[in-house]
């Protein structure tokens, strides 16, 4: 059989022993320093080697996801493996490494519960027919590494938990298009009655449609016209449904309770302008801090938490200058101002605590920004946070550009410091924040 073996030249010594057990096995390895020559182009002869290999062995350890070419041939052995329905995919453990979750998809070999056996198992593997499972959906006993590092860094106090819409829309907080929508349709009336327009409510949703605009530039529209009254008609939209405590915020509040034998949860930092992870926490009497402004300080007894982009608590006076990223314009200023208050809380955590985050899509640039500078001032390069993902759940079942898709998300996240935890279901990823406490 022809195997192509793919493998960090810090890992060389167990490339080698596996190199020269497969071919005494009988089998054909493509291992780069037998199969390269002086002036070959490395990247051609790699792909080609996988593209003809009938067997995909990857030795999976803490050099190799540090290193940006494994990682290319990682996603080559992926993307490939999408477009064969037999070639067999055999992860090779040989430290205390997590598995990504794109290749622990496979059944792969431990050899650090045993070298000789481990070997065996795999020469038997590439042996027998069918042996090696398509890939599936996550199981919980695949996230079960990532939990244990969450509760560990949880028990330390060096746990930061992120927070994005995804959280407060399942508590009643209108999602995003929907709140743009509403707001649009204040704008129109505002318009048409301060400029005798024939506008109806009904052409909010048809000028959206009709004109695409990015989200940014429809808020940069809202803020402008309906200048004052701005922040006051986005708390009514917030809060228009009356909307309560979710399922997701209430793991998240037994994860902010004090700890019997552990430090408390460091801090949460929120990108969403409610307050109704506050109003949870009061009702679990946890002490905490809602900074929203520079130069707001919690005490060492309170929890902090940070709105990133601003915070509009569903009662109370709204500041004339309560400053709400909302707009085009108010993104620039974060991403061009690098020592704003914001952008150095969350290069803060994001370099010297396990950050978990809930709820983001990952879309928004100046966060991508801010994890990308931290994950390249990373010293070891190793993939330090977490964030909780869902699973494509097409009505006909997944394909494999399904399969491409979670795979392209899943190589992203890493690209930028964050391992995967794939759930199934939305309502799977309260049990798995409420775990880390409970391991």
């Amino acid at each position: 059989m022809r195997v192509f073996l793919s493998y960090s030249h810090q890992d060389q010594k167990y490339a080698d022993l596996l190199t020269k057990h497969l071919s005494e096995a009988g089998h054909d390895v493509w291992q780069d320093k037998l199969n390269l020559k002086l002036g070959d182009n490395l990247i051609e002869k790699v792909n080609q080697g996988i593209k003809e290999a009938q067997a995909l062995i990857v030795i999976v350890s803490e050099s190799s996801l540090r290193s940006k070419w494994v990682m290319h041939e990682f996603s080559a052995l992926a993307l490939g493996d999408l477009s064969s329905e037999s070639r067999k995919v055999i992860p090779v453990l040989i430290d205390s490494t997590s598995v990504p979750s794109y290749l622990s998809k496979y059944l792969y070999i431990d050899l650090t519960k045993g070298l000789e056996q481990g070997i065996q198992s795999l020469i038997s593997s590439l042996s027998e027919e069918n042996v090696i499972p398509q890939r599936r959906a996550p199981s919980a006993s695949e996230n079960e590494q990532a939990i244990e590092n969450l509760s560990q860094a949880h028990h330390d106090g060096s746990l930061t938990l992120v927070c994005g819409a995804g959280v407060s829309v399942g508590a009643g907080i209108p999602a995003w298009n929907d709140l743009l929508l509403g707001l649009l349709e204040k704008m129109m009336a505002s318009i048409s009655n301060n400029e005798n327009l024939s506008l109806k409510i009904s052409d909010a949703n048809e000028f959206q449609q009709r004109y695409g605009s990015s989200a940014l530039i429809i808020g940069k529209y809202l803020k402008s016209n309906l200048g004052k009254d701005f922040s006051s008609e986005l708390r009514d939209a917030l809060y228009q449904e009356n909307p309560n405590t979710s399922d997701i915020i209430e793991a998240i509040v037994e994860l902010s309770c004090p700890q019997r034998d552990g430090k408390p949860l460091d801090s949460l930092i929120t990108f969403n302008f409610d307050n109704l992870i506050e109003e949870a926490l009061d009702k679990s009497r946890v002490k905490y801090k809602a900074i929203y402004a520079e130069g707001m300080r919690s005490k060492s007894s309170e929890l902090p938490l940070f709105h990133v982009h601003g915070y509009l608590p569903r009662n109370g006076r709204i500041p004339r200058d309560r400053d709400i990223v909302f707009s085009e314009d108010a993104y620039h200023s974060q991403f061009i101002d690098p020592f704003s208050w914001s952008n150095l809380i969350q290069l803060n955590k994001l370099s010297h605590n396990t950050c978990l985050f809930v709820g983001l899509s990952l879309t928004d640039p100046n966060l991508r920004r801010l994890l990308d500078v931290a994950n390249r001032k990373n010293p070891n390069k190793s993939i330090n946070h977490f964030i909780i993902k869902k699973t494509l759940s097409p009505k006909n079942g997944k394909d494999r550009v399904d399969d491409l898709a979670e795979f392209l998300e899943e190589q992203d996240a890493n690209e930028l410091g964050l391992n995967v935890i794939w759930v199934n279901e939305f309502k799977e990823i309260a049990p798995v924040i409420k775990s880390i406490s409970s391991t």
